[in-house]
């Protein structure tokens, strides 16, 4: 069998890394893969069969980000020309790249010029999210459209009471068709690891406590010369390395709102945690432990620090781990990487935070726009993801092209694994299948579990947290506290962020943590905390 060609620059696009599995469709329940999805009730009007493709002449317009830099157009992508064909819809597609597209969301909204579909994330793209989008009448409800289009959707929900409240508004309005994740390395696929072999050469067990962490990464300083020993990434964010719970999260605290014991929404710049977070990273910084450039350490950044031996730790996605021990391995073969937990302070605690996503996160949903004349065409448009044929098709693509059926689990073929075009598997995922880019579809678990290289090294259960008893659900704004709550948390985030980053960096004292609590207090953090403390009773009410 061939072997896979690593991508140089793609890696962030996908999670894990190639190899062969079989999957379950989108009928099958998250714990079970034999799970049926529950008959219609007899008073439930079932939802009309769709055929595909479907026989019109009708044209619908599409908005959505850039897939691939691959092809100068979308139309020339084959995953995309072949989904035309299965549908048998003609689509007009208006993309934008991911860097202009929350300007050109906006400026579309204004326009009052909307397409037929549009994709984005229409929980934090938009101030008071969907509720405000759909009272603003940008979009329609589509809660009877999928009752009557959209029998695959409906299904899956209907399957899927867990995810189904994730999906809908706090008035039981489905807003979008969802791009949705099965668990497994969907949902989580980034945390800590370093160097295993300088671990070897020192001596140095895997650290699990900020104390361990400190030994070590001293130890690379001091014994290794590293210039950088931990490289944080900080685009787009500059405290973007620790926005997923890594190192703040051993503090019991977050960089957001997240949700104690208690069911109680808290902010974690409010805590003491946060203070102790920050006076650690502080003396990180001033000891040379963390990479001096952070606040600027891009992905590029971040590539050459691991490459060159300047930094023996990061916070990546399994795919970088990958990436990184392929260029290494050139030099010295013993070069590798071991996954690590997440810190805690105390030994054998279970850290709070981590990067974990829940199965819907809103991102890249397809909404129809509440202008559009031919909503039932595009409602039944976009179930087809949804169907057993079309989440083959959206996660392997095209039977006999991007992938053969073997004892009938699908199999990547050479297409992928060795593309003939020199392209890497990612590349080539990209351009014959959705699986590199999130989309109204759901995500394989077994797929994207698959193409992981796993073993005793790359243990993904080493990143297992308590993330999701913590972290805010997608909760709704409501429409009418929108506009406040944006004001407010406009004003929050700056000063966090500025003053955060001040700290860290020693420009101003720790003792300023005080000050910051006292600001934060007069910005109305207490009226943004019953916000979302209210939006997420309402979340446990759906």
């Amino acid at each position: 069998m061939s072997t896979i060609k690593p991508s140089a620059g793609l890696a962030l696009l996908l999670v894990t890394t190639l190899a062969t599995a079989g999957c379950t469709g989108p009928g099958a329940s998250s714990t079970t893969n034999n799970a049926k999805p529950p008959t219609q009730t007899e008073n439930e009007a079932p939802a009309a069969a769709v055929s595909y493709p479907i026989a019109t002449e009708t044209t619908l317009s599409y908005w959505l980000q850039t897939p691939t830099t691959l092809k100068p157009s979308i139309d020339e992508v084959p995953f995309f020309q072949e989904w035309r064909q299965r549908v048998g819809v003609p689509v007009t597609f208006v993309e934008v790249s991911p860097a202009q597209a929350k300007e050109s969301f906006s400026v579309m909204l204004a326009s009052g010029q909307l397409p037929d579909i549009i994709e984005y994330n229409w929980q934090s793209g938009l101030p008071g999210g969907p509720e405000k989008a759909l009272q603003d009448g940008y979009i329609l409800r589509l809660n009877e459209l999928i009752d009557a289009h959209a029998p695959n959707l409906k299904r899956y929900l209907e399957a899927h009471p867990e995810i189904d409240k994730l999906v809908k508004t706090d008035n039981g309005d489905y807003y979008a068709f969802p791009f949705l994740k099965e668990g497994g390395m969907t949902t989580q696929w980034e945390g800590p690891a370093l160097r295993k072999d300088w671990l070897a050469e020192l001596d140095l067990s895997v650290p699990t406590t900020i104390d361990e962490w400190h030994t070590v990464l001293t130890a690379f300083k001091e014994q290794k010369d590293a210039r950088a020993p931990l490289t944080i990434l900080n685009a787009p964010n500059a405290l973007q390395g620790f926005l997923n719970g890594a190192f703040v999260g051993a503090f019991g605290v977050n960089r957001g709102f997240y949700i104690d014991k208690q069911q109680q929404v808290q902010y974690g710049p409010l805590q003491p945690g946060y203070k102790q977070f920050l006076e650690t990273m502080n003396q990180w910084y001033k000891e040379g432990l963390l990479d001096p450039s952070f606040t600027q350490t891009d992905r590029k950044a971040q590539d050459a620090n691991i490459v060159n031996g300047d930094s023996g730790a990061t916070i990546a996605s399994g795919a970088g781990f990958d990436k990184w021990t392929h260029a290494l391995s050139a030099n010295d073969p013993a070069a590798g990487f071991v996954f690590a937990p997440y810190p805690v302070l105390t030994t054998g605690k279970t850290p709070m935070f981590g990067q974990e996503a829940w199965m819907y996160g809103a991102e890249a949903s397809a909404a129809v726009s509440a202008s559009t004349k031919h909503p039932e065409l595009a409602v039944q448009l976009l179930d087809y993801a949804y169907s057993d044929e079309g989440y083959l098709f959206f996660n392997y693509g095209t039977e006999g092209l991007s992938y053969t059926l073997a004892n009938g689990e699908p199999q990547l073929t050479e297409l992928i694994r060795d593309n003939p075009d020199n392209l890497s598997y990612l590349e080539a995922l990209g351009l014959y299948t959705h699986t590199v880019n999130p989309g109204p579809y759901v995500a394989s678990k077994a797929l994207i579990g698959s193409l992981a290289a796993t073993g005793e090294d790359h243990n993904y259960d080493r990143w297992k947290t308590d993330n999701l008893k913590h972290v805010l659900p997608p909760v709704s704004i409501s429409a009418d506290e929108a506009s406040e709550y944006a004001r407010i948390m406009a004003d929050i985030n700056t000063l966090v962020d500025e003053t955060s980053l001040k700290m860290i960096l020693g420009t101003e004292s720790i003792q300023a943590y005080d000050d910051l609590a006292k600001k934060l207090h007069s910005l109305q953090i207490g009226r943004a905390l019953e916000i979302q403390q209210a939006a997420y009773d309402r979340f446990l009410q759906r």
